[in-house]
């Protein structure tokens, strides 16, 4: 990705930042931004048997995706790039499970959640895997999602042409107990 797109997609991020109401785990350092909300979706049961309901308040996960396109950015050419996303992810946890401790709404958070094609890997590190729903928002998402790919990744568009049917995004969910009790 060359620096003009860069430097537009900075301007964008800070908007969507705005718009979004995302909050920074920590600022130029995490890959994650997070928003509490409450869930709206059919329940889920994590690997440690909490219950995710309807109505119960969940920190909604979202990838800094300019933070995502500019480590790609630096990578030597030939590198396994998403090995090196999932080793800044794993990096980037034990500052979520500080974020989450010290939140002042810490015991009304059941759980984290995100919707990511970045799941190969995932359950390694404490999250449980599933199919999102087939609705159109996430049919939009998983389109939106495949052009940021064809955008941050060197090999993007030949990746989405040859692995059309591979490239589905999925729901990634753990309790946040769990989070705490592997990162912090």
């Amino acid at each position: 990705m060359n620096g003009g797109l860069l430097a537009a997609w900075r301007w964008w991020d800070a908007v969507y930042q705005r718009c979004t109401r995302l909050q920074y785990v920590e600022k130029g350092e995490n890959l994650f931004r997070v928003v509490l909300l409450k869930y709206h979706g059919d329940p889920l049961t994590t690997r440690d048997g909490v219950r995710i309901q309807p109505g119960d308040w969940i920190l909604k996960l979202h990838l800094h995706n300019l933070l995502v396109a500019e480590t790609l950015r630096k990578a030597p050419p030939g590198s396994q790039l998403g090995i090196r996303v999932l080793r800044e992810i794993r990096r980037s946890l034990p500052g979520l499970a500080r974020y989450v401790a010290s939140h002042p709404r810490r015991c009304e958070i059941k759980g984290l959640m995100g919707t990511t094609f970045l799941y190969r890997g995932a359950e390694s590190l404490g999250f449980d895997v599933c199919d999102v729903p087939p609705t159109l928002y996430f049919r939009y998402k998983n389109y939106y999602l495949k052009g940021l790919l064809w955008l941050m990744h060197p090999e993007g568009y030949k990746r989405l042409a040859e692995k059309k049917n591979y490239l589905i995004i999925r729901r990634v969910y753990m309790s946040t107990d769990e989070l705490l009790r592997r990162y912090l």
